[in-house]
C-alpha cells in the first residue's frame, strides 16, 4: 500500500508529536520499581506491641532498595491509638504500602478497616469482609461491649477516617459510613466503590496486578520480586501465646482450680500457685514491656518464698516462679533489631538494662542457690521435696499401732500409719513412708 505525497507529511509530524508526548508523559511521570517485597503479617487484635513490630518490619524494608512492605490483614480491630499510630507510619513511610485482606474468609474490621485505608496500595481477596468501624468500650471486669454514640466522638472518628481515605483518594463515603452505620463491605463492591485497588486470590497474583498499574500518579513495576517473610521477636511471640483468649481461658481455669483445691486442703501454697496463674491473664492488658517486667517480678517472689517455706509445695511454686521468670526475661529482650528495644531507647540504654538485669537474676540466683546448697546438705533433696521425713506433725485421730488414721504436717493433711499408740493432738514424728502412707510414732 502506498501514501500519497501530501498524506505522508502530516502523518510523520503527528506521529513524531504523539511520540515526543508520550515520551513527555513518561518523564513527568513517578515511576517506582519494586524488587523486593517485605510481608508483615497483622493477625487477631492491634496493639501497641502490633505498631512497634510493624515499625521493625518497616525499618527493615526502608534499609533496603526498590522494596515495599505487604501487610497482610486478618484482624477485628483493636485500639484506636495503636491503629492511628500505625496509620501515621504508613503514611510516612519512604516505601510504598501495600495492604492485603487475606486469604479467604479473612477480615479486616474496625480499626482493620482504618489501616487498609490509609495503605498506598489496598487489595482484597475473595470471601473477604471490611468495616464495622463504630468505636466500642470494653468493661475491664465483664469484657461486654459498649458502643459509643456520642456525637462529638462519633464525628471525630469518622472525620480522621475520611481524611485517611481521601489522603489516598478513596471513597470517603465509606469511611464515613462505616463509622456511623456499620457499613460492610465484600471485595467486589470495595472495588467498584473505589475502597480498594485490585482483588486478587493470592500474593503472587496480587503483584502480578500492580505490576505495571498507575496508582495516584504513580507508575509501579514489580520485576522478579524476592518476598521476605517479617519474623518477630520472641517477645512478641510469647506475648501473642499469652493474649489468647483460649490459653488465658485454661490458665485462669486451672488456677481457680488449683486455689479451690489449696484452700480446701488448707495447702495454701498451692492456692498461692492457683491465685498466680488467675493474675496472669489480668496482666496481658499491659504492654509486653510492664507484662514482662511484672512477671519477673512474681516469679522471682514465687521462688524466693518456696525455698523460704523449705519447699513446702512440693516445688510447685518453685517451678511455676521458673516459668514466669524465664517468660519475664523474654519479654523484656530485644525484638528483631537491636536498634529497637522494648524497655529502653537507644542502645546506652539498653545496655544498661541490660547489665542490671543480668546482675539482679544473677545476684538472685545465687541467693537460691546457696539456700538449695543448705539443704542439700542437710538431707536429700528428694525427701525434702516430697517426702516430710523426720519432720515433726500432729496427730488428727487417735491412731492404735500399726493401724490407719491422719496427721497433719506442714499444714497439710497425711494418710499416716502409727508403729506405737498416737494419741489424738500429740506431736508425731515421721520415720518414713510405705507407699503413699507416713509412717510415724509419737515425738519425744
Amino acid at each position: 500500500m502506498q501514501f500519497k505525497r501530501g498524506l505522508l507529511t502530516p502523518l510523520i509530524i503527528a506521529a513524531l508529536l504523539a511520540f515526543a508526548l508520550m515520551h513527555a508523559s513518561i518523564a513527568n511521570s513517578n515511576v517506582y520499581v519494586i524488587h523486593e517485597v517485605y510481608v508483615f503479617n497483622l493477625n487477631g487484635e492491634i496493639t501497641d506491641l502490633t505498631y512497634s513490630e510493624l515499625q521493625n518490619a518497616l525499618q527493615l524494608a526502608e534499609s533496603a532498595p526498590n522494596s515495599a512492605l505487604l501487610i497482610i490483614l486478618r484482624t477485628p480491630g483493636g485500639e484506636l491509638d495503636a491503629a492511628l499510630n500505625i496509620v501515621t507510619a504508613i503514611e510516612d513511610s519512604k516505601i510504598p504500602v501495600i495492604g492485603f485482606v487475606y486469604p479467604t474468609g479473612s477480615y479486616a474490621w474496625s480499626a482493620g478497616t482504618l489501616v487498609l485505608l490509609s495503605t498506598t496500595i489496598a487489595a482484597m481477596a475473595p470471601g473477604t469482609v471490611i468495616g464495622s468501624c463504630q468505636p466500642v468500650e470494653i468493661n475491664p471486669i465483664t469484657g461486654q461491649e459498649i458502643f459509643i454514640n456520642e456525637s462529638k466522638i462519633l464525628n471525630a472518628i469518622s472525620q480522621y477516617f475520611v481524611e485517611v481515605a481521601e489522603f489516598r483518594n478513596r471513597n470517603a463515603t465509606f469511611a464515613h459510613d462505616c463509622v456511623f452505620y456499620n457499613t460492610n463491605l465484600g471485595p467486589r463492591e470495595a472495588l467498584r466503590y473505589g475502597v480498594i485497588n485490585f482483588i486478587a486470590t493470592d500474593v503472587g497474583l496480587l503483584l502480578n496486578e500492580i505490576n505495571g498499574s498507575t496508582i495516584n500518579g504513580v507508575t509501579y513495576y514489580v520485576i522478579n520480586p524476592v518476598i521476605t517473610y517479617y519474623q518477630p521477636g520472641i517477645g512478641y511471640q510469647v506475648y501473642e501465646v499469652l493474649v489468647n483468649p483460649t490459653i488465658q481461658d485454661l490458665l485462669a481455669g486451672l488456677g481457680l482450680l488449683l486455689a479451690i483445691i489449696g484452700f480446701a486442703i488448707r495447702h495454701y501454697y498451692l492456692a498461692g500457685v492457683g491465685v498466680i496463674l488467675m493474675i496472669i491473664p489480668l496482666l496481658t492488658g499491659l504492654s509486653i514491656n510492664w507484662l514482662g517486667l511484672a512477671l519477673l517480678i512474681i516469679g522471682l517472689a514465687a521462688i524466693a518464698i518456696d525455698v523460704h517455706a523449705g519447699f513446702t509445695t512440693h516445688a510447685a511454686l518453685f517451678i511455676v516462679g521458673i516459668i514466669l521468670t524465664a517468660l519475664g526475661i523474654i519479654l523484656l529482650q530485644p525484638t528483631y533489631t537491636p536498634q529497637s528495644w522494648l524497655i529502653a531507647a537507644n542502645q546506652v540504654e539498653a545496655r544498661i538494662v541490660l547489665y542490671t538485669l543480668i546482675a539482679f537474676v544473677g545476684g538472685f540466683g545465687g541467693f537460691i542457690a546457696s539456700r538449695v546448697i543448705g539443704i542439700v546438705r542437710t538431707k536429700p533433696l528428694s525427701e525434702r521435696l516430697y517426702w516430710p521425713i523426720n519432720d515433726i506433725g500432729i496427730a488428727v485421730d487417735d491412731i492404735n499401732k500399726d493401724e490407719i488414721g491422719y496427721v497433719k504436717v506442714r499444714g497439710e493433711y497425711w494418710r499416716a500409719k502409727a508403729l506405737d499408740n498416737v494419741r489424738r493432738g500429740s506431736r508425731v514424728i515421721i520415720v518414713g513412708i510405705d507407699g503413699d502412707t507416713l509412717l510415724v510414732r509419737p515425738a519425744s
